[in-house]
């Protein structure tokens, strides 16, 4: 089932390993992002000036693990939990528009999607840096 999409990673791998490899070549690379969580806040549309509206919202997701002795079914330790906090945007006009009138506070919601790093200048004349999803897809 793996066989031939591993082989082909690793012929890649040699190519791109040997010395006399042409350095104009296309390496493939992959930025995926898969979230399942609960819906922040209400989703709010913004549009830029001569740019293309984006709906915003914030998901949240968490991770849980025990602490101390305990195996898997055990109920022996702490359980800690972590809440991490996602901003996720919304460009597909088709994609953004439903997202702004049908995900809702609250909303269990699974995102898929790229992870981008960029910069911006805030009403201070500050720039500041933002980490965002950007979903490519997303279920309710």
């Amino acid at each position: 089932m793996f066989q031939r999409p591993v082989l082909r990673v690793l012929r890649q791998f040699a190519r791109c390993q040997s010395s006399d490899a042409p350095s104009h070549i296309l390496e493939r690379s992959l930025n995926k992002v898969q979230l399942l969580g609960r819906v922040g806040q209400d989703p709010v549309m913004r549009q830029a000036d001569g740019k293309n509206p984006v709906t915003i919202f914030s998901l949240a997701t968490n991770e849980l693990w025990r602490s101390g002795e305990s195996e898997v079914f055990q109920t022996a330790g702490d359980v800690n939990q972590k809440t991490t906090w996602h901003r996720v945007s919304v460009f597909r006009p088709g994609l953004r528009d439903v997202a702004y009138q049908h995900v809702k506070k609250g909303a269990r919601l699974f995102v898929e999607g790229k992870i981008d790093y960029g910069e911006y200048t805030d009403k201070n004349n500050v720039r500041r840096q933002a980490t965002t999803i950007i979903a490519g897809n997303y279920l309710l």
